[in-house]
């Protein structure tokens, strides 16, 4: 089962890129603004992800190999999500480029709402993991300690905060920005039927998850009630409310792990 589900989301994953690419090149000269954004972001991301592939002992020329792959990656589906919203009046980044976009401009200009939500649910996303997890008391699968003893975290316990947070930042980017709202610009799902574009976007990533827990369906029911929430939170107050959410979680989810508070 796990493999059948690990082979359906890296083919829709690969579909999702293909038509970003095809988006991105047929209207490249309409949206440079929104690439040019895009590049900055993809440099600021690229400085986080330098280190974990210094620290990456046993893998490390996967990682040096991986990164302009991840680096393109982050660049199409951060251009495109910025460029589907900002057609749709939408502000992607209203507390870093509230220019890049119209109509709820004028409401998205104060940091508190979107760093109190963001807080808010991460701190409700940790204590439903708490609840779940002690309730089922999952492992993690061979694959993941394999993934993760790749990494000299005894060495700095900095690098494995990084790792999670880079993964967090990648993935809202991915999954939120750019899945969700092409999504959402292809079907013409911006009014009340917004909720597919979250719905299909949060089944996604849960699946990107599988294989990471033993049993299974621990990690999915962990994780798609959250994409669900994170979907919405990406549309009422932007994407930098998710990418703080999501590396407040996964930075106190590694800590309660290496304090046993976690059962993984």
């Amino acid at each position: 089962m796990t493999i059948a589900l690990t082979f359906i989301y890296l083919i829709a994953v690969f579909g999702f890129l293909v038509a970003a690419l095809v988006y991105w090149v047929s209207r490249r000269r309409e949206i440079r603004d929104c690439s040019r954004f895009a590049w900055g972001v993809v440099g600021g991301y690229c400085v986080l992800l330098v280190p974990l592939v210094f620290a990456a002992e046993g893998v490390r020329w996967v990682f040096a190999f991986a990164l302009p792959i991840d680096a393109a990656r982050t660049f199409l589906f951060t251009a495109v999500g910025v460029s589907c919203c900002a057609a749709a009046g939408v502000v992607a980044f209203p507390l870093v480029r509230p220019g890049l976009g119209s109509g709820e401009a004028a409401l998205r200009r104060s940091p508190a709402a979107p760093i109190l939500w963001g807080v808010l649910l991460a701190g409700t996303w940790s204590v439903y993991t708490l609840f779940l997890f002690h309730a089922t008391n999952p492992v993690l699968s061979d694959a993941a300690r394999n993934l993760f003893g790749s990494f000299d975290i005894t060495a700095s316990m900095a690098v494995a905060v990084l790792a999670v947070s880079v993964a967090a930042i990648g993935e809202e980017l991915m999954f939120r920005l750019g899945i969700q709202n092409y999504i959402a610009r292809i079907f013409g799902w911006w009014d009340q039927r917004y909720w597919l574009a979250i719905l299909l976007s949060a089944a996604l990533w849960s699946l990107g998850h599988a294989g990471t827990l033993e049993p299974d369906w621990v990690k999915i029911a962990q994780v798609f009630p959250a994409g669900l929430a994170l979907g919405w939170l990406a549309r009422k107050h932007g994407i930098e409310a998710c990418i703080l959410s999501h590396v407040v979680f996964n930075t106190g989810a590694f800590w309660m792990a290496e304090a046993g508070v976690l059962p993984v």
